[in-house]
């Protein structure tokens, strides 16, 4: 097994006595179950425990040393202070795997909406240039040829880097990251350089754990300080706060949107129910570009993957054949015909912005009535549900309100906090049960109309509690109505 010095792994984070510089690491740790001997273990301040008071536990399994943020007496352990333990910790896995992490390039994509679709995008066309690409998202983490159920959006840094690391070693030369505002402020990229930063947009999201959008946008916007030398910036310049950050970046930048000075510019979109057909100007020279996403949310999500590739070099052919190819993203506009003539649709919306997106998009391949069940997760921003709820009264026909991932808040406090948004909440539909709410939506539509299950998208579960209990829309819609 591979063994490094202290010294090593902490350069530039921490000083060392000379004797504790040279003990031998054979791994890092930031939970103390899994600490194994000779290991350095970082004690974490999290949000519903203290790694502080697990380091009894890790001396116990073996660790070789703790990283902290203030010593705690009576453990028998070197204890090496630092200001911020989980920036170390980043560094320090930086630092573990830098031989593989130098040769990657790795493309970051940020923003509220679009994330993952835009991610899977630029993927397919590195792909399609000839680089072997990997993925960490949203939805799956992609090592060499091998999908992984994604955890979180972006994993710890101990975790991300070794991911990384491994994709490498699996062949992969290009790896894209989505990377949300919680890893930017929680330092789980600290350490990494960037050769692309994308930005998609910015609306509400994350209130409840950022003080106010001027602080989310400043999350994402630290992004774009980890550009390597070189490394290139693509904006959305159809959106008031991508316009903010490119008006205060100086470095290089790919500008997309539809305004006549965007450097990847939409020149027109024409939508149907099999996908979309493009005119995109790159810098005057123009070309013609299908795709076989629906939607008009995601003629940005193409613009933006489209920019990426453009940064890239990558060249015009490529780029046109590999968007044709590109199949629906999971959970994002999920389409499943039903024998009745209706057709449903899974979406991940589960912002304001996003499911207006969603429902207009739906809205677009609805010859008859649109229906809508969503709901809204617990403990998170309270302040958002009763927006989503008028989204839902201007979009839809039919709203049926019903649960999400409710995790530890009472369910029924949920909805209430949705209903409060609704000018005429008589008309809607309240069904706790969300198998059951999305039941009675499809069987009470008809020949022509649309069912958007919003909230959920790619996510076989729901969280209730602190439990993840089993739940496939795909399965209920199958069990519900019979599937065309």
């Amino acid at each position: 097994m591979t063994t490094r010095p202290l010294k090593e792994i902490l350069s530039g984070v921490a000083s060392l006595p000379a004797e504790l510089g040279e003990k031998r690491i054979r791994g890092l740790q930031y939970d103390s179950r899994k600490v194994q001997k000779d290991e350095l273990f970082f004690a974490i301040e999290g949000f519903e425990s203290d790694g502080h008071a697990f380091l009894p536990q890790a001396r116990q399994k073996g660790a070789a040393a703790a990283v902290v943020r203030r010593k705690t007496a009576g453990v028998d352990l070197p204890q090496i202070v630092v200001p911020d333990s989980r920036e170390a910790m980043a560094l320090a896995a930086r630092a573990w795997h830098r031989q593989e992490l130098d040769k990657l390039q790795l493309i970051a994509v940020t923003g509220t909406n679009g994330k993952t679709s835009v991610s899977f995008l630029i993927r397919g066309l590195l792909e399609a240039h000839g680089i072997s690409c990997g993925l960490s998202g949203t939805i799956a983490y992609w090592v060499g040829e091998k999908k992984i159920d994604a955890w979180n959006t972006t994993p710890e840094a101990i975790d991300l880097y070794a991911m990384l690391a491994e994709m490498y070693r699996h062949g992969n030369r290009a790896v894209v990251l989505e990377v949300s505002s919680h890893a930017m402020a929680l330092k789980r990229v600290a350490g990494l350089s960037f050769d692309l930063a994308l930005f998609t947009n910015l609306s509400r999201d994350h209130l409840d754990f950022h003080a106010d959008m001027e602080d989310y946008f400043q999350k994402k916007r630290a992004l774009f300080d980890r550009l390597k030398e070189g490394g290139r910036a693509v904006i959305n310049r159809d959106d008031r706060w991508g316009e903010k950050l490119w008006n205060g970046f100086s470095k290089e930048k790919w500008g997309f949107g539809r305004r006549e000075d965007a450097d990847v510019r939409l020149v027109r979109a024409e939508l149907s129910a099999r996908g979309i057909d493009m005119r995109i100007a790159v810098r005057g020279d123009e070309f013609d570009v299908h795709s076989m996403l629906v939607g008009g949310f995601n003629v940005e999500n193409v613009n933006a993957a489209l920019a990426a590739g453009v940064a890239l070099g990558i060249p015009v052919g490529t780029l046109q054949r590999a968007m044709a190819r590109q199949k629906a993203i999971p959970g994002r506009l999920e389409s499943y015909p039903l024998k009745s003539g209706a057709t449903a649709l899974i979406d991940y919306a589960h912002t304001p912005d996003a499911l207006e997106k969603a429902m207009q998009a739906a809205r677009e391949i609805t010859r008859r009535h649109l229906w809508v069940v969503f709901g809204c997760g617990g403990d998170r921003d309270r302040g958002k549900r009763p927006l989503m709820a008028r989204v839902a009264e201007r979009q839809a026909d039919h709203t049926v309100v019903t649960d999400d991932n409710p995790r530890t808040e009472d369910p029924r406090q949920i909805i209430d906090d949705i209903m409060a948004g609704f000018e005429r909440a008589e008309t809607v539909t309240v069904i706790n049960d969300r198998k059951e709410a999305i039941r009675h939506a499809l069987t009470q539509a008809a020949q022509g109309d649309v069912v958007l299950i919003a909230g959920k998208g790619h996510e076989n579960y729901q969280i209730i509690g602190k439990e993840k209990v089993p739940f496939d829309e795909v399965a209920i819609i199958k069990e519900s109505v019979s599937h065309a």
